[in-house]
């Protein structure tokens, strides 16, 4: 083999050995950075050339590429798991704060205001001509009408938000779709001109992780890049161009009625299209599901049991219509003492200095009359046909209980997903992450290579000045 063969070798493998340090410096770098995934140098002989006699013999070595260490089917799953554990994140903290609205812990709570209204009117049965009853009466029934007022729209203050939430998601998702399509183009043009993409395709597999979690999604690489597709199998990203955004349009009224939302797929001319199948999983699936569901029940309930309230209470203030009698003796056959009709709109009628005379509590002129003053304490114990055959403190009591159920167990859902995704992010780091000791060992194995190949030079050198000293 001819000197300056050997001089050629050692350079290029001289190299070789400095682009790999160089690549694991950068892992090493890197170490601490969220998503970064390990790079390795994948060296390759150089071709065989035949000598004089007929030998094949090596030429040296180069880094054919740097590529990235990745299982994509791992990857695949991790971005499934963020899907889920996004969506049940979501649903978490949405029925937390409903939750919350409805917690009978909290002072004053509607369960009290009930009992403390029923108590109000047990006393006034014991003593239906006293002023300081019918007076405690009316404040008990305005608190309760506060109460049910103040949780009505409580309820309405969440689906608003969960709908702005919802909005939210859908622009996010727009913005990582633009992402990924930017970096397909990146990628392409310095993968086409040589250049390693690592870093550019750390921050599209984020851009996907950011996509993922407002809606499920499936990928395909191709030599184009990464194609994205919804659920339904609608394309949203396609190399470079974005195919199909998320489109918004108004869906009716919500609880405070304002317009609500509904996320669909925008054709090219920007056309609404509806694909609720593309949405059935991720932060956006979460966000309508409970504000189309469990928020609108919450609220129903709330104003079912306001309406059989305004509706029972009347009765017997008025007595069915015949009318009840007032402290002054006279009907109360026109004097309800609620309007409204439903929890948003509840509220005591009776106004005024002489407000509390104005409470039908008995039947008759007679002195000490209190029959309808009793009627009206029993409502606690009376079963309601339009709540459900129970009690009005029952069904405050089961409307709360069941919040709280239902926010312990998406709770525990959204637990379980992140200990999931958790789990396989761990499998991810181990696999794709950096390893200290191993880097630091792949460090000293390239040094010494590439201190083997300056020695090489070293020898080269010597040996072709030997040779030009023989030659003169």
């Amino acid at each position: 083999m001819a000197i300056s063969s050997l001089l050629g070798i050692a350079q290029r493998s001289l190299l070789a050995s400095e682009t790999a340090l160089g690549v694991v410096g950068n892992n090493i770098a890197n170490v601490n950075t969220p998503g970064y995934t390990r790079q390795v140098p994948d060296l390759e002989s150089d071709p065989s050339v035949s000598t004089a006699q007929g030998v094949l013999v090596g030429t040296g070595v180069h880094v054919a590429a740097i590529r990235q260490v990745l299982d994509p089917l791992l990857e695949r799953r991790l971005l499934g798991a963020e899907t889920d554990r996004r969506q049940q994140g979501a649903v978490r903290d949405q029925l937390t704060a409903l939750a919350g609205v409805l917690n009978e812990l909290d002072e004053p709570s509607l369960g009290g205001a009930v009992n403390g209204f029923f108590d109000a009117a047990d006393a006034l049965a014991r003593n239906p001509a006293g002023s300081a009853e019918r007076e405690t009466l009316l404040g008990r029934a305005r608190g309760l009408a506060d109460e049910l007022q103040r949780r009505s729209g409580a309820v309405a203050t969440l689906q608003r938000g969960a709908d702005d939430a919802y909005v939210a998601a859908a622009t996010r998702a727009n913005d990582a779709l633009g992402r990924i399509a930017d970096l397909n183009r990146a990628i392409s043009t310095a993968e086409a001109g040589g250049q390693s993409a690592g870093d550019l395709r750390d921050r599209r597999r984020a851009a996907l992780t950011d996509l993922a979690g407002v809606l499920g999604i499936q990928t395909v690489d191709t030599k184009d890049g990464v194609t994205v597709s919804a659920a339904n199998g609608a394309v949203l990203v396609d190399g470079g161009a974005v195919v199909h955004q998320i489109a918004l349009r108004e869906q009716g009224a919500g609880l405070d009625g304002h317009t609500l939302h509904e996320a669909g797929l925008a054709d090219a001319t920007g056309a609404f299209i509806a694909v609720p199948t593309a949405f059935a999983s991720g932060q956006l699936a979460a966000l309508a599901g409970v504000r189309d569901g469990e928020l609108v029940n919450a609220s129903s309930a709330l104003d079912t049991f306001a309406s059989t309230l305004v509706t029972e209470v009347n009765r017997i203030q008025t007595n069915g219509g015949a009318g009840a009698v007032d402290l002054d003796g006279g009907s109360t056959a026109a004097v309800p003492l609620f309007g409204g009709t439903d929890a948003r709109t509840i509220s005591v009628l009776l106004t005024g200095p002489d407000a509390g005379r104005r409470i039908g509590a008995a039947l008759s002129s007679e002195p000490g009359d209190n029959q309808n003053a009793l009627e009206l304490a029993d409502l606690r114990s009376a079963a309601q046909a339009t709540l459900g055959n129970v009690t009005f403190t029952g069904y405050v009591a089961g409307l709360t209980g069941q919040a709280g159920q239902d926010a312990a167990q998406a709770r525990d859902s959204a637990q379980a997903t992140q200990a999931l995704q958790q789990q396989l992010q761990n499998q991810r780091d181990s696999f794709s992450g950096v390893n200290l000791n191993e880097e630091l060992t792949n460090l000293l194995r390239y040094q010494r290579a590439f201190q083997a190949s300056a020695e090489a030079i070293n020898v080269g050198n010597e040996v072709l000045d030997e040779l030009m000293q023989v030659v003169r």
